[in-house]
């Protein structure tokens, strides 16, 4: 590649090993991206810059406090329940007890609107980590921008984010129990805001400018509702 890396040009005793991915398929093209086994200070800085404050976490963790503090479990509990009906509605095999069952009823509106907004987000956070890598790392693309990304083919676009969560997390998966750490300490930071403010909110605009599909999202269960509660997202 001609646009070395500025790791490169440091005098140093010794020198890192440098090493390039090659990303996409003869169907997509194939871009060729350095390795650093991390985000660099300008891609962090970028994605400082441009990240909306609202993540999917702050958004599922309102309506799992919510139901936490309604049907008495444990935060945790219940934002592992929201998780898992959200991955439900997205088209992933998930198993739910006769009790999960029946609190899909009963919450089946907010876990709708939840779907939606959680889909958007993501997208949008998806569509921002790509954008940081396009513009930092590929030669000549340091003006690339998100609407670009989003005119990306999916597959292109979904290869480049699983890279770019490897490089995120230094090529080392987050094990399970840290996420749970991470996440029970978030929830117990938003349990105060959850009380005082709105549970329910609308989110209900698609992302604008995105020339990307949004999956559609339905929230099913097995027992009868009347048909003021079943709503489509």
């Amino acid at each position: 590649m001609n646009n070395q890396p500025a790791i490169t040009k440091l005098p140093f005793k010794t020198a890192p090993k440098i090493s390039y991915r090659e990303i996409g398929t003869e169907k997509t093209g194939v871009l060729v991206f350095p390795v650093y086994g991390d985000l660099t200070v300008n891609e962090s800085a970028w994605l400082a810059q441009n990240t909306a404050e609202q993540n999917a976490f702050s958004y599922t963790s309102k309506i799992a406090l919510k139901i936490s503090n309604i049907e008495g479990i444990k935060p945790l509990e219940a934002h592992h329940f929201v998780a898992k009906v959200l991955a439900k509605a997205m088209g992933a095999v998930a198993e739910l007890t006769d009790k999960e069952e029946g609190m899909t009823v009963k919450y089946v509106k907010e876990l709708e609107q939840t779907a939606m907004k959680v889909v958007e987000i993501s997208l949008a956070q998806q569509n921002l980590i790509v954008t940081a890598l396009i513009r930092h790392r590929l030669e000549g693309m340091s003006e690339w921008t998100l609407n670009e990304t989003a005119g990306l083919p999916n597959e292109l676009v979904e290869s480049i984010f699983a890279f770019a969560q490897e490089e995120k997390n230094h090529g080392v998966p987050q094990t399970s129990e840290e996420a749970n750490v991470e996440m029970e300490d978030a929830l117990k930071k938003l349990k105060r805001e959850v009380g005082k403010s709105p549970s329910n909110r609308t989110g209900k605009k698609s992302i604008s400018n995105s020339k990307r599909s949004i999956p559609e999202t339905k929230i099913t269960h097995t027992k009868t509702l009347d048909n003021s509660q079943s709503t489509q997202p």
